[in-house]
């Protein structure tokens, strides 16, 4: 929708879909409203975008995506069906287990059409539990690396990851890297491999506080970063959750804590939540 979908008045901003949480989950529900043409605002309580993906190895689990197919390995939905069976019983009175093998090739397939977001098969990655219909390969999806210099300033809105997911000061190193780092004088590519990411991570240095070369989760979360700047969706920092508003039994928007002041944002059709921190809240995690 146009710039002038999004509206302020004394008490705030007016938005189609208001999502609060700028971990992986709610930048993709946000990046995929706006690709379906609603006005977006997107709330973050911190100051950068990623949540623990951007901590994470950023792997995806979606059973018969088009890049496991491709690589050669067979799998389907009916088998990832009764490997869940097998975990969580076969009751699934919502039919969310159902909605997700179905939808999610399609999701991974429609965010690659239209934004940057951008995978490769995880190759041999097996299930966690040995249980039937579990698969040793193709389920699994990877991000492919992406150049944070091309996000400018607001790389430094990307969270950093783990220390143990860096080497020489801040250089991020997937499987294949970490194989050529550790193996460089075994062959000729090892090394060629090896020299690029070292000078690289070199030319980083002189301009950034870590490596420009993102891989694993801050890949992801630093794609999808990016796909929402293209399209125009606001991401509004250090915006902390209050309370929902609710009228006539339906959530109606947001109102925030922001620099010592309260926010409201209404909302036309909903709000997404997606903040996270159940590892957090001792109570969810039990």
């Amino acid at each position: 929708m146009p710039e002038s979908a999004r509206t302020e008045g004394p008490e705030g901003y007016t938005c189609d879909l208001l999502v609060i949480g700028a971990g992986a989950g709610g930048m993709s529900a946000a990046l995929s409203a706006a690709l379906m043409g609603l006005d977006v605002v997107l709330c973050e309580a911190g100051e950068q975008v990623g949540g623990t993906t951007a901590t994470s190895a950023g792997t995806l689990w979606v059973p018969g995506n088009a890049h496991g197919a491709a690589a050669g390995f067979a799998d389907s939905a009916a088998e990832a069906a009764r490997y869940l069976d097998a975990i969580l019983g076969k009751d699934d009175p919502r039919g969310l287990r159902a909605a997700y093998l179905a939808s999610a090739p399609e999701a991974i397939a429609f965010l690659e059409a239209h934004s940057e977001l951008r995978f490769t098969s995880a190759g041999r990655h097996p299930d966690y539990l040995a249980l039937p219909g579990a698969a040793v390969a193709g389920r699994a999806l990877s991000p492919l690396p992406f150049d944070g210099r091309r996000l400018g300033r607001d790389f430094e809105r990307i969270r950093a990851p783990m220390p143990e997911f860096m080497v020489l000061g801040g250089m991020m190193a997937n499987k294949a890297d970490v194989q050529a780092l550790a193996y460089r004088w075994r062959s000729v590519a090892n090394f060629r491999h090896a020299a690029r990411l070292v000078l690289r991570h070199a030319r980083d240095r002189l301009t950034h506080a870590r490596g420009t070369r993102l891989v694993l989760g801050n890949a992801l979360v630093a794609r999808l970063y990016f796909s929402l700047r293209q399209a125009g969706v606001p991401v509004r920092f250090g915006m902390r959750l209050r309370q929902l508003d609710i009228s006539a039994g339906r959530v109606t928007g947001g109102v925030f804590d922001h620099e010592g002041s309260t926010r409201r944002i209404a909302s036309r059709l909903g709000v997404v939540l997606a903040t996270g921190g159940v590892g957090h809240h001792a109570a969810l995690r039990a």
